[in-house]
């Protein structure tokens, strides 16, 4: 079955190129393309929390366990959202003659296409095919980034992909150092997951440690931890709102799995437990301190909401050093809450802009009189992206907070109360004065399309669910991922 969650959006992605000149037809395809993948990926994640066995499909290729299930479960069910608000977005573009109508099929395509290899990293079997589907997401959004084809969207496309292309290499270069560590000459193991997490009684711990450290400079420069983040504000400004929703809500957890991914590896020897969660607590703090004080100064509003990735980035990265059962649960939880709340955020931008005709925060006042059904909700948003019930990142933060005092780190637990407390007033302040005030005379009430608002809505509805009660089979597939991880 776990073929069949990759193979709708890659045969969607094709057909959309096929069709291109028939834009219903592949909107229809693609947005059916990301459903099926969702609804396979469920059925998956619900065969394995029957047995909670690991299981291999696709000739050993492709695997899940409780890691796999929740970062594929997230991603499949998040994109199906993003895909149906594309629809409303791309023709809105189409209509003010931004985008010229023989370009959504190249849009749908490359968009499918991503989809289809952010997939095959979470299912992943062996780690350098993991590597190569997160490499793939770079080749397919980096002309997504530069969809517009101005030069600021050109420039942004190759900043990320330059800068990407040297993370992906790094930790090419970190998987391959790994497999040495810990597989013997002559050995018969092809150095997949399940070899590589097998105890192993004589590792190199030296090149264990090298390893570690390459991997997470290589992926975290996907991922956007500071100070390899330079690629992410310019990305997520120019590309169309719903690749930010994809680049900020989904691909930084596929290059965060990774990391996870080489955790588990070296986590069963102690002297490693201990390199590896000083580099994650040094990169995370890093991170959630820049990007608390940088989402302030922000004048465009997609790269504030770029900044406060980087900072909840940070929190998840902080969580998973600190480590034990407590702090690897805040920091996956932390990382679904961020995946369900940064899309509604974009979400809610995209159609501000549009009732406004720009992005720049200081000529938007007055949005709650003009798409009143969206700015009232984006205020609440951003409160919760910096951690405010009723989203879940209010509780992940708590529970970064526990776990920083319960192991005696003041100056951890001080750093995260008062960057989440700059981040908290930023987002509000900056958010608030958008939507409260008089609007400009020339602006009167707009209508976004029903694809947009649907999707947002629902998305609306279903991370407010899981901030307050989230499924069972959710919390089980999460204590199922935690043990796993944290033993």
């Amino acid at each position: 079955m776990l073929e069949l969650i990759i193979l709708p959006p890659l045969l969607a992605g094709a057909l959309a190129f096929v069709f291109h000149r028939q834009p219903r037809q592949v909107e229809a395809i693609a947005f059916l393309g990301a459903c099926l993948a969702a609804f396979f990926a469920i059925l998956s994640v619900g065969a394995f929390l029957s047995t909670e066995v690991a299981f291999r499909d696709f000739y050993g290729l492709l695997y899940m366990d409780a890691v796999s299930g929740l970062f594929t479960a997230i991603t499949a069910v998040v994109a199906c959202f993003i895909f149906l608000y594309s629809v409303g977005y791309i023709r809105h573009e189409v209509k003010e003659g931004v985008v010229e109508k023989d370009q959504i099929g190249l849009y749908y395509g490359l968009l499918s296409f991503f989809l289809a290899a952010m997939l095959a990293a979470t299912l992943a079997a062996h780690p350098v095919v993991m590597w190569a589907a997160i490499e793939a997401t770079t080749l397919a959004s980096v002309f997504l980034i530069s969809f517009y084809q101005t030069s600021s969207s050109i420039e942004a496309a190759w900043k990320f992909f330059i800068i990407n292309s040297v993370g992906i290499l790094l930790a090419l270069a970190g998987i391959l150092f790994l497999m040495f560590a810990l597989i013997p000459a002559g050995a018969t193991s092809g150095g997949d997951w399940d070899a590589l997490m097998a105890f192993h009684d004589a590792p190199n711990l030296l090149f264990l440690k090298i390893a570690f450290a390459f991997i997470l400079v290589g992926f975290g420069t996907k991922v956007g931890l500071v100070p390899l983040h330079v690629w992410l504000p310019d990305a997520h400004s120019q590309a169309p709102t719903p690749i930010s929703a994809i680049l900020s809500g989904l691909l930084l957890n596929i290059a965060f799995f990774g990391i996870v991914r080489s955790y588990q590896v070296v986590a069963p020897y102690d002297s490693m437990v201990s390199f590896a969660s000083g580099l994650l607590i040094g990169f995370g703090v890093l991170s959630l301190a820049i990007g608390a004080l940088r989402i302030y100064f922000q004048h465009n509003i997609k790269r504030m909401l770029a900044y406060s990735s980087v900072e909840n980035m940070g929190i998840v990265t902080l969580a998973f050093g600190l480590g034990g059962p407590l702090g690897v649960a805040a920091a996956l939880f932390h990382m679904a809450s961020h995946s369900l709340a940064k899309p509604l955020a974009f979400f809610a931008s995209g159609i501000t802009a549009f009732a406004f005709n720009t992005k720049e925060m200081p000529y938007i006042r007055g949005a709650a009189q003009v798409i009143p059904l969206v700015a009232i909700p984006f205020v609440f948003i951003a409160a919760g992206l910096a951690g405010s019930p009723p989203f879940g990142t209010f509780l992940s933060e708590l529970g970064v907070l526990a776990v920083s005092l319960s192991k005696g780190e003041m100056l951890i637990a001080a750093a995260l109360i008062i960057f989440t407390t700059i981040a908290f007033a930023s987002l509000l302040y900056r958010v608030s004065a958008m939507c409260f005030g008089t609007a400009p005379s020339d602006r009167h009430a707009f209508s976004p399309s029903l694809t947009m608002m649907v999707s947002f809505a629902a998305l609306l509805i279903l991370t407010i669910i899981m901030g307050i009660m989230p499924p069972s089979q959710f919390v089980h597939l999460l204590e199922l991922a935690v043990h796993a991880i944290a033993g």
